[in-house]
């Protein structure tokens, strides 16, 4: 008998407890999240790069469940590269329902310069 009401305790427990968990355990706060992504490849006849990327990313102040992606590529295969790139964005949510969560802001932009003799004008001038 005493096992059956021990048995019976710890399902009571156990199929009561899912109910209570949450009381304990930190509620979820999500921001609003900014991805911008950029590949700059030249290969040239210059010994120096000429890429430039600029990213200005802005979240509003009440930002949550928001987000926004942005994926840019530039190649050139030329005796002279010259890359620009601009890159704006901004991220709005659900500005009524601020879960106090971080914005995140996330830049990745690879820049690859190759120089290249074939291309470069004055490599047979040179003495």
């Amino acid at each position: 008998m005493n096992f059956k009401l021990l048995s019976l305790g710890v399902f009571s427990v156990v199929s009561v407890s899912p109910f209570l968990m949450p009381s304990f355990t930190p509620k979820a706060a999500a921001g609003c999240v900014a991805v911008d992504v950029a590949a700059q490849v030249a290969v040239d006849g210059s010994r120096t790069r000429s890429q430039s990327n600029n990213v200005n990313q802005r979240f509003d102040p009440n930002c949550s469940g928001g987000s926004v992606t942005s994926v840019g590529n530039q190649v050139c295969v030329s005796t002279k590269c010259e890359q620009r790139r601009t890159s704006n964005q901004s991220v709005s949510g659900n500005g009524g329902y601020n879960t106090g969560g971080r914005n995140i802001n996330i830049k990745v932009n690879p820049r690859v310069h190759v120089y290249n003799r074939a291309a470069d004008p004055n490599f047979l001038n040179k003495k």
